[in-house]
């Protein structure tokens, strides 16, 4: 600014033209014990290497954010790369990749009860039985089975490749296969795969919707100039029913569905919004990214608000942004180094 111009002019004249802002949530408090339907927690991967990863937890009710709720409860950091976690009954299953474990712990007050390890680079963890889970891997070639009563692996099933996301419907597990573009159906009774479905390179994550049909999202593979693809699956029968290719300059990833599993919500350079018997990719962009950068997408079962973290430089904590279902911002707050997704509980 102009040294002629005074300093008081400058300050009020910089008070008259800025606009209120978005609020942000009221500051980090410590909170110790979480109860069901009050709020989400929030994994942190970190900087790769570094050990600095985190789960954050959010309460709803008063818009408070524990940046950190395992390492003053446990006397010891996460670890390094917070991938994923899955609630289970009681327990929280944190998949902490680089770290090669699993850390188990007490959803009530986040204590840690067992650590499974083993893995080679873990990912995405889910309960297929009472008593069984499976764990995605990104360099074994293979997921590993977990027994859920002793917190020790019990076996692997070969699959090359890089092994994503996965879900369950009746006794097929059906898996993300972000290298080969495949689906492959795992029958959970025998722990062998029976099937697999051909779709875009990059699959990465997976919804049902109403009506049971499994939606695969593909991001595509750059170094090929692979497009990306969208795709729906008749569980019943494994058949591809419908399909929809990106550009190939485009990279979606990060498949959400609502609450009455009728509209699907994806990031590709800001979040796209799809209802499921549209016959075309969204022409828009639902809410735009700006100069932000979109890493993470939640959507709260209980009224469809959307949560998007913003992963800024990577380096500095992250920042989780709140929208109305109509996509309206309503609020912001901090959470941890590269926030990657949410988990309400």
């Amino acid at each position: 600014m102009k040294k002629c111009i005074p300093f008081l002019a400058v300050i009020i004249a910089f008070a008259s033209c800025k606009k209120d802002p978005v609020p942000d949530k009221p500051a980090t408090v410590q909170q110790s014990g979480f109860t069901q339907g009050q709020g989400m927690f929030i994994t942190n991967e970190g900087n790769y290497g570094f050990s600095n990863s985190k789960v954050s937890y959010y309460n709803f009710s008063n818009g408070t954010v524990t940046t950190d709720v395992f390492q003053p409860t446990n006397g010891r950091p996460l670890g390094d790369v917070c991938q994923s976690m899955t609630i289970v009954g009681s327990k929280g299953y944190v998949v902490v990749n680089n770290s090669n474990k699993v850390e188990v712990v007490n959803i009530g007050d986040f204590h840690s009860v067992a650590t499974i390890t083993g893995f080679n680079s873990p990912r995405y963890f889910l309960p297929v039985s009472a008593t069984k889970a499976y764990v995605t891997d990104l360099y074994s070639n293979a997921i590993t089975i977990v027994n859920l009563n002793t917190n020790t692996i019990s076996g692997r099933i070969p699959c090359i490749g890089w092994t994503e996301q996965l879900v369950k419907s009746g006794n097929n597990v059906y898996v993300t296969n972000h290298v080969n573009g495949k689906v492959y159906v795992i029958n959970s009774m025998t722990d062998v795969i029976s099937d697999s479905i051909a779709v875009a390179k990059g699959a990465n994550s997976l919804q049902f919707d109403a009506a049971n049909k499994l939606w695969v999202l593909c991001s595509g593979e750059s170094t090929t100039s692979a497009a990306g693809g969208l795709y729906r699956i008749n569980t019943t029968t494994n058949a591809v029913e419908q399909s929809f290719s990106f550009a190939v300059a485009d990279s979606p990833w990060r498949l959400k569905i609502n609450n009455t599993g009728d509209t699907l919500y994806y990031l590709n350079n800001g979040v796209d919004k799809m209802w499921t018997g549209a016959g075309v990719l969204p022409s828009s962009v639902f809410i735009t990214q700006g100069t932000r950068n979109f890493y993470a997408l939640g959507i709260n079962p209980a009224n469809n608000q959307l949560y998007v973290a913003d992963a800024i430089d990577y380096t500095q904590a992250g920042k989780i942004y709140l929208y109305s279902a109509v996509g309206a911002e309503q609020s912001h707050f901090n959470a941890g180094t590269i926030p990657g997704d949410f988990i309400f509980y």
